[in-house]
């Protein structure tokens, strides 16, 4: 199994994580964020084409379009779902993990995962928040929107430890924009993965992400001292975390 991408203790591998995910023995933690289930993304996209005249006036035209492209995107499988295999990805990461496996989805998915990894070994802990308060808003204007995501937490069997003391699971950072988004559908915003790889791993830990993306994760690991392996089935998006990754993400010390 040839990386795509090595050096200074991060590993990018191309291929579907199913793949090769067999092919390793351990990882310290897993954290990743896998597609949704395509169910979200229709529905989000089909909301935003109904909604007409009812559209925010704050978003303009550009913005407008930028969300419904990318929605339609998502809709069509530009990154894939979930569905079809969350229960093999589950079974990998809890024999991959020694410790903490933190797992965003949507929150009509979270049960799904929680019940997999505890089938397959994994004690569940708690499912934590990424609160957005900068989300999009419903379209339509007749319902609330969505301003979190969830987060599975799960630990292998034993005693747990982490970094953050007596906090709560709720992490509230703005969304990826601008010169700080990557090119790619959905990223997670860095700060909020600096305060996660900070909060559940310690320096020199390996974490694991097999929905690598655009690499956001790996930079943050790297940038606070931890090694890392991305798995990634999209070429393009190899190449984006590759690029962030050798552009020097420099090394910091993060404090929440």
């Amino acid at each position: 199994m040839t990386p795509y991408y090595e050096q200074d203790g991060i590993t990018i591998y191309h291929g579907d994580c199913l793949s090769v995910l067999p092919q390793f023995e351990q990882a310290d933690h897993v954290i990743t964020d896998p597609p949704y289930a395509r169910d979200v993304y229709v529905r989000a996209s089909a909301n935003f084409t109904k909604v007409g005249s009812g559209t925010p006036a704050r978003m303009g035209l550009k913005q407008q379009t930028h969300v419904g492209q990318t929605l339609a995107k998502l809709a069509a499988g530009d990154i894939g779902h979930i569905d079809d295999m969350l229960a093999g990805v589950a079974v990998e990461i809890a024999r991959l993990a020694k410790r903490w496996v933190l797992v965003f989805s949507d929150a009509e998915t979270t049960h799904r995962w929680k019940a997999e990894l505890e089938l397959a070994g994994m004690r569940y802990v708690r499912t934590g928040a990424w609160v957005k308060p900068d989300a999009m808003p419903q379209m339509s204007g007749d319902r609330p929107s969505v301003g979190f995501e969830p987060c599975t937490i799960t630990h292998a069997q034993g005693p747990m430890r982490w970094n953050g003391g007596g906090r709560q699971a709720v992490w509230t950072y703005l969304i990826a924009k601008g010169h700080d988004r990557p090119d790619h559908p959905c990223p997670k915003p860095e700060a909020l993965m600096l305060h996660l790889v900070s909060d559940f791993s310690d320096e020199g830990d390996t974490i694991l992400d097999p929905f690598m993306g655009s690499g956001t994760t790996l930079v943050a690991a790297k940038r606070l001292g931890r090694k890392a392996i991305g798995i990634e089935r999209e070429e393009k998006y190899c190449e984006i975390a590759a690029k962030r990754l050798a552009q020097g993400a420099l090394p910091m010390e993060f404090s929440a």
